[in-house]
């Protein structure tokens, strides 16, 4: 279900929606694997997508893409056939389950299109990934049946904190798809899938003497992000990433950088509590600290490093709260700019906002999504002595 509105939410309508989603419920939408499966796109989620099958021995009868020529030259698709969309056999379509691999869209208006075009079975692909959350921890279609009360007074006491109405917005979109599998969207906030950790409100308070904490860093790609930012000004850059491949690849990725003194990797898990953690490993951005994980690690806090950080990122597939909780010392001392991951479990729904809300003095919160389907979702936290200095200075913070 697809619902609009034509302006940004106040207090008084986020209210009413709040209990609105409370008053709803829909049933577990997870769906295992019943027939032959069909990939719709073949860039980042599909590939991850593909990993993931592969991992369970899920087979892939095919995958649908606007550029399936290029894509039939890389060698990681190499065993699976590639389809251009008005090459699918109309016995496909009838027979087949069509996964959704499409992170910067709205699902509801491509699955119409894709049923106006002769699918007949469209889902998105964490909604299959969903059903085998016991075999593999990757989370990002998690979904939360029921809503009590009690909890829409949480959320609403952490949307009455968001610094502007744009956050509510999105806030609002990101329950919306996880309680109901509805696509909320909001005239004025719209999906930003160029500036991931990188808001303007954000971009206009770094410095060039960052201290950045790069926390799970997967192949690298957001410290190089953070540094363009700088201009490759900045004091230090510390990279934590505990999956052996993944830091393998950013050793080789990023040779140049950490032959500096600056630079400091680390291939060390971080949490609440110093310890040992089982690991799911070698599994791309899925790699994570979980119950089913097949190896055992160390786990440290952030505190535990003793760094004096000035912009923390956190992606760690569900593990946020956790880390930040075991840097409390470290964000009350130095008081760093905060961009965190926030959808890959419950915790997103208000109880990791309202920690940073109640941990952070005199700080400006927003909220903002990046992709669509309740994920990219990045709870922002800047100190309000930059912020108030870049507003002085006269810079345009519109979203």
């Amino acid at each position: 279900m697809l619902r609009q509105f034509d302006s940004l939410p106040d207090m008084a309508m986020v209210k009413q929606l709040v209990y609105q989603l409370v008053q709803q419920k829909i049933t577990d939408p997870g769906r295992h694997v019943d027939k032959p499966l069909v990939f719709y796109g073949a860039g980042n989620l599909g590939r991850m997508a593909k990993l993931y099958c592969d991992r369970l021995g899920i087979k892939i009868d095919a995958v649908v893409d606007q550029q399936a020529n290029q894509h039939r030259q890389d060698p990681f698709w190499q065993d699976v056939t590639l389809l251009l969309p008005e090459e699918v056999p109309l016995q496909l379509k009838l027979s087949s389950l069509l996964a959704i691999c499409v992170a910067n869209t709205v699902f509801y208006p491509l699955q119409e299109t894709l049923t106006e075009q002769g699918w007949q079975d469209v889902v998105h692909f964490y909604d299959i990934s969903e059903a085998y959350r016991d075999k593999h921890p990757l989370s990002n279609g998690w979904f939360c049946a029921q809503l009590s009360t009690e909890e829409a007074e949480q959320i609403l006491t952490v949307m009455e904190q968001w610094n502007d109405p744009q956050s509510r917005a999105y806030h609002l979109q990101f329950i919306a798809w996880r309680h109901l599998r509805q696509d909320w969207l909001f005239a004025g906030a719209e999906m930003q899938p160029d500036n991931r950790y990188l808001i303007p409100e954000v971009k206009s308070v770094v410095h060039q003497q960052e201290v950045i904490a790069d926390i799970g860093a997967h192949h690298g790609e957001t410290s190089l992000l953070l540094l363009d930012a700088v201009d490759y000004h900045y004091e230090s850059l510390w990279i934590f990433e505990p999956d052996p491949d993944n830091l393998s690849l950013i050793q080789s990725k990023l040779s140049k950088l950490i032959s500096r003194d600056q630079v400091h990797l680390y291939g060390t898990a971080l949490s609440n509590v110093s310890g040992r953690r089982q690991f799911f490993a070698g599994a791309g951005y899925a790699c994570q600290l979980t119950e089913i994980g097949d190896t055992t690690i160390s786990v440290k806090t952030f505190d535990a490093f003793d760094v004096p950080v000035t912009f923390m990122k956190l992606h760690l597939e569900g593990e946020e709260l956790n880390v930040l909780q075991g840097a409390e010392k470290t964000l009350r001392k130095h008081r760093p700019i905060v961009a965190s991951t926030a959808y890959h479990n419950s915790l997103g729904l208000y109880k990791m906002a309202a920690w940073l809300m109640k941990t952070l003095d005199n700080y400006q919160f927003f909220f903002r999504m990046h992709s669509g389907c309740g994920t990219g979702a990045v709870i922002y936290a800047i100190p309000s002595e930059r912020y108030q200095r870049a507003n002085n200075a006269g810079v345009n913070n519109e979203s």
